[in-house]
């Protein structure tokens, strides 16, 4: 491998350790205690919850417009993805000063607006920094370091919460401050600027969804089962938290079932999934990954025990941990060279649709009907997206 490659992997790779660490922080936040907070210290509505829940999704939704953008300015993408991370910072920090719901959730919807921006940049980066052979186990360092973070974090939280409501402030400047951290190390990334076709127009890769027969298949299949896992991930901190499902559990034990639990697994597991995803085709590797989640959902909304639902939350991170690596990298097996970025900026979109809507079925769906139903809706779709990889296994 040249030099000049080797020097870019090495930065990129030192810098995406730092960067994964404090995204391990804001997914702790935005899985857990965006939502604990919602319930505990606002009570808020079933709509704003999912308003919160659907946070991230809203900025996958508008990643082809900032894709647009960047290219159009022709800025570089660490520095795009830098700057986007630094603005999130900022809206966080408002939602921690404010002690008004509607301010906190909009802050907060903005900040992981923005922070998603950066999905289909770090995508660019990888494809242009790191070989194809090395990123699945490359990338897997830094998911194990997000992972250990999230864990450390969502335990260190759930105590401060049970201690006083009041520290929600602090666990929320936490997140801030992680986004402005994170935001410096995608800053000091080497990258180019996107190829000037993404800056044409906004929309047009969105094509490729049935221009490229294989790729616009698997964003079906992503469909059904990212709307099945999605629908049920907010309902967990509800399914714990309120009386009328008979488990109540404190904040800590919520935060151990949701967030400290699954990053065990996790841990666990991250490199060996890595190691698969650059190894196995990718289609056994994500049937694997749908089984696990769909396992997971029965046993978790079916169970009161805290030792079943603790077996639930650890299947489920076993799942979380490879699902990460395909998510973000899948579509480096299938985008020509130099299209990863593209490519990728119509996949966060497709998970920003999802991720609207999903949160808002999950809470219409356990305000009528009992929780063990919403779970068997949730694992009959991901059911099918298991089912429907079969035809293009060997396309991978």
């Amino acid at each position: 491998m040249p030099s000049e490659i080797q020097d870019r992997a090495r930065i990129t790779f030192r810098y995406d350790l730092v960067r994964g660490s404090c995204q391990g922080l804001l997914e702790a936040g935005m899985h857990t205690f965006v939502l604990l907070i919602a319930v505990r210290v606002f009570d808020a509505s079933p709509t704003l919850k999912a308003m919160l829940a659907g946070a991230g999704p809203y900025g996958l939704l508008l990643t082809p417009l900032s894709l647009y953008f960047v290219a159009r300015l022709r800025t570089p993408a660490a520095k795009a993805g830098g700057l986007f991370l630094i603005l999130s910072s900022m809206a966080l920090v408002v939602a921690a000063w404010t002690g008004n719901l509607y301010l906190f959730v909009v802050a907060t919807v903005l900040g992981y607006l923005l922070f998603h921006q950066q999905m289909p940049l770090l995508v660019h980066i990888y494809s242009n920094n790191y070989e194809s052979h090395r990123r699945g186990s490359l990338l897997s360092n830094s998911i194990f370091l997000a992972v250990l973070a999230s864990a450390l974090f969502a335990y260190a939280g759930g105590k401060a919460l049970d201690a006083d409501l009041g520290h929600y402030r602090y666990v929320v400047l936490v997140l801030a401050s992680a986004s402005l951290l994170a935001g410096w190390a995608i800053y000091r990334m080497p990258s180019t600027a996107l190829s000037r076709q993404t800056s044409k127009n906004p929309f047009e890769n969105l094509s490729l969804a049935w221009k490229d027969k294989v790729f616009g298949w698997m964003l079906f299949i992503w469909m059904l089962m990212g709307v099945g896992n999605l629908m049920t991930i907010p309902l967990r901190v509800e399914y714990m938290a309120q009386p009328r499902f008979g488990i109540e559990a404190t904040n800590a034990q919520i935060a151990l079932m949701t967030a400290v639990i699954p990053s065990i697994a996790r841990l666990m597991t991250t490199h060996v999934w890595g190691y698969l995803f650059d190894n196995i085709n990718f289609v056994v590797i994500r049937s694997s990954l749908n089984i696990c989640f769909l396992a997971a959902i029965l046993l978790f909304f079916n169970s009161q025990s805290l030792i079943m639902l603790g077996i639930a939350s650890a299947i489920f991170g076993i799942g979380a941990a490879g699902g990460n690596i395909a998510w973000n990298l899948w579509v480096t097996k299938l985008a020509p060279e130099g299209k990863a970025a593209e490519y990728m900026g119509v996949h966060t979109f497709t998970t920003g649709i999802r991720g609207i809507l999903a949160p808002f079925l999950g809470f219409y769906l356990l305000a009528i009907y009992p929780a063990e139903a919403v779970a068997w809706i949730a694992a009959v779709l991901i059911g099918i997206s298991v089912v429907s990889l079969g035809p293009i296994k060997n396309r991978f």
